[in-house]
C-alpha cells in the first residue's frame, strides 16, 4: 500500500486531500476530502485487516499464516479496533441505543437486528 501523508511534516496537523483528477480527461475536482478511516492505517494494521478478511476472521488461520500466538492476534485485533475508533460489540448489547449514542452506524445496527432474527 502506497502510504499517504496524513499528518503535516511541518506542525503535525491533520492534512486533506484538495484535489481529484481523471488521468484520462484531466478534469480536476478541487474540494477538502477527509482522509478514509483504512487509509490512515499504518502498514503491518493494513496488512493484518488482508489477512483477517482473507481467513473470514478464522484465528486459527490466522495463527499459522503469520505463525503468532492467539494472544498476539487478540491484541492485535484490539490495536485495530482502537486505530479504527471502533468497539467490539457485545451479545447483550442493544444496536438501537448504540445507533443513538452515534458508537454504531445506521448499517451496522440493520446487520445486527437481521442476524439476530434469523436465530
Amino acid at each position: 500500500m502506497n502510504k499517504m501523508i496524513s499528518k503535516c511534516p511541518s506542525c503535525g496537523e491533520k492534512m486533506v486531500m484538495s484535489e481529484l483528477k481523471c488521468p484520462h480527461c484531466d478534469l480536476r475536482v478541487k474540494k477538502d476530502f477527509p482522509f478514509c478511516e483504512f487509509c490512515q492505517l499504518s502498514e503491518d494494521d493494513y496488512e493484518f485487516l488482508k489477512i483477517f478478511l482473507r481467513t473470514q476472521g478464522r484465528i486459527t488461520d490466522i495463527e499459522k499464516i503469520l505463525d503468532l500466538s492467539y494472544p498476539t492476534i487478540k491484541a492485535k485485533i484490539d490495536n485495530l479496533l482502537k486505530n479504527l475508533n471502533l468497539s467490539p460489540l457485545t451479545d447483550d448489547e442493544d444496536p438501537l441505543e448504540s445507533l443513538a449514542r452515534g458508537t454504531l452506524s445506521v448499517d451496522e445496527a440493520v446487520a445486527i437486528l437481521k442476524q439476530r432474527r434469523k436465530k
